[in-house]
């Protein structure tokens, strides 16, 4: 029978994941169709195997997970563990049998299939409600916070529960690192409580500077996931902190994929002639900005992009965000999402743009305009060819140094080696002379 959203019963499917984040109105019409099971004490609520693809959702009750008759996990209605569906693989890896007296309810797969959100017309689509007649207990609340970015306003409820369900929480002392510049890729941190410091050196000698503090509900570490380049800033623990963290693989998955978008050079054109208020933000550097743009464009590096936040947030359109070959847009367009301005990214960078214009001109009435693109493609190019140049010249310079180090460092072994035996030598002869 129906389900009174107001109802303890409403509110107990309103704390579960991801119903927790769905839209009112969504989760009353939800309420009207669902239907709550009830099963005695030994039943099997699904068998390892079973390829169903629903939800399934303890309100009431204990149940086992078991693999082979092994118990490895008892879950319980009303506890942190039951706010997720139970073993939520398809097809099942594991059975549940109940306990006890059991109550439950599944979902069908498609109940969650709105995504794609768009944020002109819609904004905190999703959030957890919280009745007056009901308290949220500390992690809902947290979640709340969380919930209100942007960047998960844009994900399908299946994505919002399998990030929820990846996330994993870790303890930080006062004044501990968490990472240090220069580190690889490893985790999107989200606060739950406390204060860290971001800092960053300029070279390897320099002081480092203090750039900013973050708290509660923000996160940090999205950028080296996004470009794929290493840690550009150090981050410390300020106070003592309670982190939640998902790892890259499961971030890009989960969360970039489907909160990015992307648009094409044809697109682009298009927009710009229909929405005159489109900004594309080049965030290349000043240099390579001066080499060639976009016309109308506005160069703002990526490193000075934060500083800019409160000036786009002005900007009344949707900004498209341009890099050299579409890596570093990511992250751009990441900061800008969360920072709640619609953002997009010209897929394949300035690099599209220029292989679309030397497809698209007229040879015969424009043959010194594809000479000059063509012009700077190349020297793009030879460019690129330089630097990769450089750099396996750099490599191979750090492994014959690292090399020729080894070797020195034998040698001088050698040398005390030979040398201890010259003493004892000359020791040794000193000794048959005055003998003699």
């Amino acid at each position: 029978m129906p389900v009174n959203p107001k109802s303890e019963q409403g509110q107990a499917l309103r704390k579960l994941f991801p119903l927790a984040t769905m839209p009112s109105q969504q989760f009353k019409e939800l309420c009207a169709t669902c239907d709550v099971t009830e099963m005695p004490s030994g039943s099997c609520l699904f068998n390892a195997g079973d390829a169903t693809e629903s939800f399934i959702y303890l309100i009431q009750g204990t149940v086992s997970l078991e693999v082979d008759e092994f118990i490895f996990e008892t879950i319980t209605g009303g506890t942190d563990a039951a706010k997720f569906a139970l073993a939520h693989q398809f097809p099942r890896q594991v059975c549940a049998r109940a306990l006890d007296n059991v109550s439950f309810f599944s979902l069908k797969l498609d109940v969650f299939d709105k995504t794609d959100i768009d944020y002109n017309e819609a904004e905190n689509v999703y959030r957890v409600e919280n009745d007056d007649d009901s308290e949220a207990d500390a992690s809902i609340d947290w979640l709340a916070a969380i919930l209100q970015s942007p960047v998960f306003q844009r994900l399908s409820a299946v994505n919002l529960q399998q990030v929820l369900m990846s996330l994993e929480d870790v303890k930080f002392s006062k004044g501990e690192t968490i990472f240090h510049q220069g580190d690889e890729r490893d985790y999107c941190y989200l606060i739950k409580k406390g204060r860290c410091a971001l800092s960053r050196k300029a070279s390897e000698r320099a002081k480092e500077i203090k750039y900013l503090e973050l708290s509660e509900g923000m996160s940090f570490g999205e950028e080296a996931i996004l470009t794929g380049e290493p840690k550009n800033m150090t981050v410390t623990a300020v106070t003592d902190m309670l982190i939640s963290r998902i790892d890259a693989d499961r971030f890009i998955k989960f969360i970039k994929e489907p909160a990015l978008k992307y648009i094409d050079c044809c697109d682009l054109e298009q927009e710009r002639e229909q929405n005159p208020e489109l900004l594309v933000v080049d965030i290349r550097s000043v240099d390579e900005y001066n080499k060639n743009h976009l016309e109308g464009s506005r160069n703002i590096p990526l490193y000075s992009l934060r500083m800019s936040m409160n000036e786009l947030r002005q900007e009344p359109g949707k900004i498209v965000v341009v890099c050299a070959d579409g890596r570093s847009s990511d992250a751009a367009a990441y900061e800008l999402i969360k920072n709640r301005i619609n953002a997009v990214i010209l897929s394949g960078g300035m690099q599209s743009i220029a292989n679309e214009a030397v497809e698209a001109i007229d040879e015969n009435e424009t043959e010194l305009a594809a000479k000059k693109i063509t012009e700077q493609a190349v020297e793009m190019i030879e460019s690129a060819d330089r630097e990769s140049c450089l750099q396996q010249e750099n490599q191979s310079l750090k492994i014959e140094n690292e090399r020729l180090t080894t070797e020195l460092k034998l040698y001088k072994k050698q040398y005390r080696l030979l040398y201890k035996q010259t003493e004892k030598l000359k020791a040794a002869l000193d000794k048959l002379r005055a003998t003699q």
